[in-house]
């Protein structure tokens, strides 16, 4: 986060970004972004003895419409596409919480793309309920990880009838073994 001048850092709106995988400048200007080139910067402005290094935007957000959650990171399928990559594609639909017959459940769908050929995590959306919005921040925490089709697959979670989905049917789960069909 540092400029030329050695004495002077740029994070947030003010500071140039490259996109997670093209590494082409983007224009996204978000707080979650700009919080985290601030904790890189701070790092550095004070010679903390920890590796911080910013490896580009994976433009992740989420908003909420009525009742309804809304959130992205990292490629969208068509993005992806533009760009030439070759993708798989992986879509779940199903409830947020277990049984599906509990008051409150709301429909969540989960979108995730992946390279086709190193099977790594380049992309989701998700739209539901509540709990849409930290399932959002899980799958950005497993692009900028790069964590792969099979790992999630086989990821573990946390789960409890009125907080998340059934651990047999959890959305990301389930769209990564609908991307496993596509291979």
């Amino acid at each position: 986060m540092r400029t030329s001048d050695p004495d002077i850092f740029a994070i947030g709106d003010c500071a140039g970004k490259r996109d997670f995988f093209t590494r082409k400048d983007t224009n996204v200007m978000l707080a979650s972004t700009a919080t985290a080139e601030a904790r890189i910067a701070g790092a550095n402005l004070y010679q903390l003895k920890v590796v911080r290094e910013n490896k580009g935007t994976i433009a992740i957000y989420s908003t909420y419409i009525n009742g309804l959650v809304l959130g992205s990171a990292g490629l969208t399928e068509t993005a992806a596409k533009k760009e030439g990559f070759d993708i798989i594609v992986g879509i779940a639909e199903g409830v947020d919480k277990h049984p599906k017959s509990l008051p409150g459940v709301n429909k969540v769908k989960v979108k995730l793309i992946f390279s086709r050929q190193s099977g790594i995590l380049m992309g989701g959306q998700v739209c539901g309920g509540l709990s849409a919005g930290e399932m959002i921040n899980i799958i950005c925490m497993a692009i900028q990880q790069r964590v792969s089709l099979t790992e999630l697959e086989t990821l573990q979670m946390a789960t409890h009838p009125y907080l998340t989905s059934a651990p047999t049917m959890y959305p990301i789960v389930s769209a990564a073994q609908d991307a496993l069909t596509n291979v």
